[in-house]
């Protein structure tokens, strides 16, 4: 099946849903909506927010029963995202939006269909990794995790005021940092990193991978708490519920795993 079928792959999927995954899906959805009532306003930075909630809670659900459907639900989450990060100065995140985590979707799209189960499903096989793969992964988020702290702390404004020079009409919040907070740096560099690593491991389908998203959710939720962009409610919200559904994953790619 090609990426021009991907339609049928979700259609099959959605039919498919049991009730634990359409009640996930049922509370980010009542989240996005009460984000307009709660900001007491209707702004097109509201209305992407939500949007993108949508489709990433669509995106995680399906990615934990190993559907081969949430690499569709994650290009179109990652493309407005993308947006939400430019807006709110999280440089490391949009970085690895827009040249990493977008384009692995059809990377890992294009995976998933050679490791694709033969019960008709459209779900994955995973598998586990072995210890030295682990202390491989270990090492390199480490390493590249103080690399890229160094560079967002050094470069990140140089960034912004390049990208105000290029677009002068564009609003910019006025911060000697550009972080609402120092730890705020680091936690992006950080989910960054992990965000990169973990998303190649689940491209090669590693049980392993949910462990990693635990970490990385309470990461953006902590590093969203600190922010007071208008864009942290509803991304809190979203990074909640994707907690949820990491312990979710780890349950059912377990299972997926003896397949």
């Amino acid at each position: 099946m090609k990426i021009k079928n991907g339609s049928e792959v979700v259609k099959k999927s959605l039919t498919t849903l049991n009730a634990f995954e359409i009640v996930l899906m049922a509370c980010i959805m009542l989240l996005a909506l009460s984000s307009f009532f709660i900001k007491g306003e209707f702004s097109w930075q509201n209305c992407i927010a939500a949007i993108s909630a949508v489709l990433g809670v669509f995106c995680v659900v399906l990615g934990a029963k190993g559907s081969l459907a949430n690499w569709i639900f994650g290009m179109f989450e990652g493309f407005l995202h993308i947006v939400i990060c430019f807006y709110t100065h999280m440089y490391g995140d949009f970085l690895q939006r827009i040249f990493w985590n977008l384009p692995m979707q059809f990377v890992g799209w294009k995976s998933w269909r050679k490791r694709e189960l033969s019960d008709h499903t459209n779900r994955v096989k995973t598998r586990y990794m072995t210890w030295k793969q682990r202390g491989l992964t270990f090492l390199v988020v480490a390493v590249m995790t103080v690399l890229l702290g160094f560079f967002l702390k050094v470069f990140g404004p140089w960034m912004i005021d390049t990208l105000h020079g290029i677009l002068p009409d564009m609003q910019f919040k006025t911060l000697k940092m550009d972080y609402d907070h120092e730890a705020q740096l680091w936690l992006d560099a950080f989910t960054t990193v992990l965000s990169i690593i973990t998303l190649y491991i689940s491209v090669k389908a590693f049980v392993e991978q949910w462990y990693m998203w635990l970490v990385i959710n309470v990461s953006y939720i902590t590093m969203w708490l600190m922010s007071d962009s208008e864009f942290s409610f509803m991304t809190v919200a979203k990074y909640s519920v994707y907690l949820i559904n990491t312990f979710y994953g780890i349950w059912m790619w377990s299972k997926l795993a003896k397949k």
